[in-house]
């Protein structure tokens, strides 16, 4: 029989399967095959493989296969419920926390004024406060509605990310009760680290504080505390001693392989126990199926190969949890293996076989760390557009100290009272001590790269397939760290952040200005680095409200900001004040003589440039009092091309009178989609029509961002959503 033939059914089937389910899985939203024909496809050409003679047909056949597999793996899940207007639900949180965001599994449901019934499927809730760490037992009601499709361009679209996690609403919680957990958390309210020793315990983040976040994310550090090979490691080796411990008395089957399989079977036991801590989290899961692969084939007597190990995880993840395979989790927990597998072996090589072992073990650290970086690069890179440099030194230093002793001995003192635990756990906070110090000292500034998805895709290949790696690598970061070109005319570019207000101003001579920094988060700074752009010369806030201000904070902890305008009501801050900057920009600024109001909105800074012949006018949340003072100062001269309809198109703003002196051509309302105010106003929209009839009218809720380009005369307007890789470039 042909080689390529014996070998199709068993090591060379799984590699392509495997890497066909996760890249079926992960296409579904885009590529949609109906179950049943999903299925016949992939046996037949599972078939087709098994049965071709030559290897590189019976791999395509095996991938394809698996791509079926993976198209009928995620049709066939049950989607969530579609729920609408107020509802009260009851459920168990399932995915990690992720701001106020999580998914939750539900048992029951039910509409206002109706007893909730039992529901099956997953719904996304927005919590009114950060969200509970997975297992937590909730009850919450709200406002149903729609997946929210806003997100910035080239970000990923929230909608198909639900799709493929069978999540079909998400609810707006104005009321959240946490019932319980379903398992009760390690107390280690003793030990000075407690925070961060429950957290390499469960994966539980939930209780630590933000210094200690912010460090381990800056140094790459932060799968620490993520539930995986090291935690399940553990597990399974509790589990190896204990069942090798149970089968001393067994004196007469000492030579028998029964003693290999029951300590492999103990050791699969204790890898299932330890995820079960973490709620089977996706690197747990992969850790787990990892584990059990390799323990199999040591009790069958054959030599794990990593692999093959990696590619029977990979699937069986997908065939138990299809969803999964979109999560940064998924990405990040399988690509670091490969990394490790893919790297480690061509450095360890180039160590000469005469060093001392330790100097050898070292040398393998060093290159077991290198690889997981290497192999998560694209990924840390596409979702955080920052990458750490010192990350393979912060890891040798932080996984001795912090992963190898201090979590078993956080894992023992979870399962000791009195004495022995207080040791167990001063032992645990030494080695904590030791891990974070060294850490701090490798605490620099994560870089910024621009990556997009192609982007990603380069790095991708420059880690792991081509040839001639350290000059691929070489050229591609250097263009990854290429600044953004400035455009050769004005773009003001209003941005889709939801219930909020952000504005870039890109001019010809490259000044980039940012007016208002949208609701709190760092989608806005991950958004403007995937661009490329890395300083702002000016950012201006119109107004102390969170929805224009909540987003700039990580902007001036993330990238250099030359100038900040804000309002002289700001006391005590470090910033150029509105009074010294308008009078060396008195064009700039329009404000109503004497004017003062105790309404926040209607002290908003307006912002007023322009370009060649063509205007811009940004009033901030300007409502009707303001508007009207500033027409009684301004009159015509208010006139502008481009106007971004002040407070979201609320009922309060955008009068008659202020349409009819600025008299755009263009008008823009920055709006969040299905808002609880339900901005913009249908009244304001028939006042635009009305006032304006030959107007163009856009909105952020429903186009998405809006671009604006112009040379001076010509004025071009577009929505932008999914941009060209490294777009601008």
């Amino acid at each position: 029989m042909p080689v390529g033939m014996a070998r199709a059914p068993g090591a060379a089937m799984i590699r392509p399967l495997a890497a066909g389910a996760v890249l079926g899985a992960f296409a579904w939203p885009w590529l949609q095959v109906a179950p049943g024909p999903a299925v016949a496809a992939s046996i037949l050409l599972a078939v087709l493989g098994a049965l071709s003679r030559r290897p590189s047909v019976s791999a395509g056949a095996f991938g394809f296969s698996g791509m079926m597999l993976g198209f009928a793996l995620v049709a066939s899940l049950r989607p969530g419920p579609e729920l609408l207007g107020g509802v009260h639900v009851r459920g168990v949180v399932v995915t990690a926390a992720e701001g106020r965001r999580a998914d939750v599994e539900l048992a029951a449901a039910g509409g206002n004024g109706q007893p909730a019934r039992p529901t099956e499927g997953r719904l996304r809730v927005i919590f009114p406060e950060r969200s509970p760490p997975p297992g937590t037992v909730v009850r919450v009601a709200g406002t149903a509605r729609r997946i929210d499709p806003t997100h910035l361009p080239g970000t990923p679209d929230p909608v198909i990310a639900a799709a493929r996690s069978g999540v079909r609403s998400e609810l707006v919680a104005t009321d959240a009760v946490r019932l319980g957990l379903d398992r009760a958390p390690p107390d280690f309210a003793e030990a000075r680290h407690g925070a961060l020793l429950r957290a390499l315990v469960d994966g539980d983040v939930a209780e630590l504080d933000e210094a200690s976040v912010a460090l381990l994310k800056r140094t790459g550090t932060w799968h620490l505390v993520s539930i995986s090979g090291l935690h399940v490691g553990i597990g399974a080796g509790f589990g190896w001693f204990a069942a090798w411990i149970l089968t001393r008395p067994l004196v007469f089957l000492r030579r028998s392989p029964l003693l290999r399989w029951a300590c492999a079977f103990g050791g699969i036991l204790g890898a299932c126990g330890y995820a079960e801590l973490a709620d089977w989290g996706v690197p747990a899961r992969r850790a787990v199926w990892m584990t059990s692969a390799a323990l199999l084939a040591i009790a069958g007597s054959r030599r794990p190969e990593a692999g093959r190990t990696l590619a029977i995880a990979a699937l069986a993840v997908v065939c138990v949890d299809p969803s999964s395979v979109g999560s940064i989790g998924f990405q990040l927990s399988f690509l670091a293996v490969v990394g490790m597998i893919v790297v480690t072996p061509r450095v360890t090589r180039l160590v000469p076989p005469d060093l001392p072992w330790s100097l050898r073990a070292l040398a393998g650290a060093v290159a077991a760390s290198a690889g997981a970086t290497l192999g998560t690069l694209p990924i840390v890179a596409l979702h955080l557009q920052a990458l750490s440099l010192l990350s393979p030194l912060a890891n040798l230093w932080a996984v001795p100290w912090i992963g190898s002793l201090a979590t078993p001995l956080a894992v023992l003192a979870s399962g000791l009272v009195g004495a022995p635990k207080r040791l167990a756990l001063g032992f645990a906070d030494a080695a904590v001590d030791v891990g974070l110090a060294g850490l701090r000292l490798l605490d620099v500034a994560p870089a910024a790269p621009a990556v997009t998805v192609v982007g990603a895709l380069m790095l991708f290949g420059c880690v792991f397939l081509w040839k001639r790696e350290l000059l691929a690598l070489t050229l591609t970061v250097a263009t990854l760290g290429a600044p953004r070109l400035p455009p050769h005319e004005l773009v003001v570019t209003f941005l889709a952040v939801g219930q909020g207000d952000a504005t870039l101003v890109e001019w010809p001579d490259g000044r980039r200005w940012l007016v208002d920094g949208g609701p709190p988060g760092v989608a806005l700074l991950r958004w403007l680095r995937a661009e490329g752009i890395t300083h702002l010369d000016t950012v201006f806030l119109s107004h102390l409200h969170p929805d224009h201000f909540g987003g700039l904070m990580p902007i001036f902890e993330g990238m250099r900001v030359d100038e900040f305008v804000a309002s002289d009501r700001l006391d005590g801050q470090d910033f150029s004040r509105i009074g010294s900057w308008s009078t060396r920009h008195p064009s700039l600024l329009v404000r109503p003589a004497g004017y003062d109001d105790r309404d926040e909105n209607n002290r908003s800074e307006v912002l007023r440039f322009r370009f060649g012949n063509r205007t811009f006018l940004l009033p901030g949340d300007a409502e009707a009092e303001e508007e009207e003072a500033l027409v009684a100062r301004y009159g015509t001269d208010l006139r502008a091309d481009v106007l971004k309809l002040g407070h979201h198109g609320s009922r309060t703003s955008s009068t008659e009178a202020w349409l009819r002196a600025v008299q755009p051509t263009v008008a823009v309302i920055p709006c969040g989609f299905d808002n609880r105010y339900a901005h913009p106003s249908p009244l304001v929209l028939r006042r635009v029509r009305d006032t304006l009839p030959k107007a163009e009218m856009w909105r952020t809720d429903r186009d998405g961002s809006v671009e604006v380009r112009t040379d001076g005369t010509d004025l071009r307007v577009r929505p932008i959503g999914e941009p060209a890789a490294w777009r601008g470039r």
